[in-house]
């Protein structure tokens, strides 16, 4: 009986390590987060992707039904000027991690059909060549972001 009371235990004590933590075909994608909102107008949403597996994946497109149009998109500074640009293909090679993080890759969503608050979760899917369609759980955040 103590046996199963601990092994019960430590699936309880694992389980907050696990809840933004969603994983398909040895692609890891952890950290999801957005910051709230006051408008309807866009968000940006951050994570990363770790390829645990043996095989280069291609992240080719994102969509949810919070906004009217999702797309990847990359920040970056060129000329001395901050410029956002629409990435239609991302490649993930083995045992990379790549960052979606602010000032870098984001999924760009346009077209809140509402605000988003803090505490909000909601769902990205995003399009893998290999991997398939992968749901993401988004948290929404402060302004300051997801703190570890």
């Amino acid at each position: 009986m103590r046996l199963i009371l601990a092994f019960c235990a430590l699936i309880m004590m694992s389980l907050p390590a696990f809840a933004h933590e969603d994983e398909a075909h040895g692609l890891v994608i952890e950290k999801a987060w957005a910051r709230k909102t006051s408008r309807t107008i866009s968000t940006a949403v951050y994570f990363t992707i770790k390829n645990d597996s043996h095989e280069l994946d291609y992240l080719n497109g994102v969509s949810t039904d919070i906004a009217e149009t999702s797309m990847i998109h990359q920040s970056r500074e060129v000329d001395g000027v901050m410029r956002m640009d629409h990435v239609e293909e991302l490649p993930i090679a083995p045992g990379e991690t790549l960052a979606f993080a602010p000032g870098g890759y984001h999924v760009m969503l346009m077209g809140l059909t509402k605000p988003l608050a803090e505490g909000d979760v909601f769902t990205v899917t995003l399009d893998f060549e290999h991997a398939g369609k992968t749901p993401v759980v988004v948290e929404v955040t402060g302004m300051m972001g997801l703190t570890e």
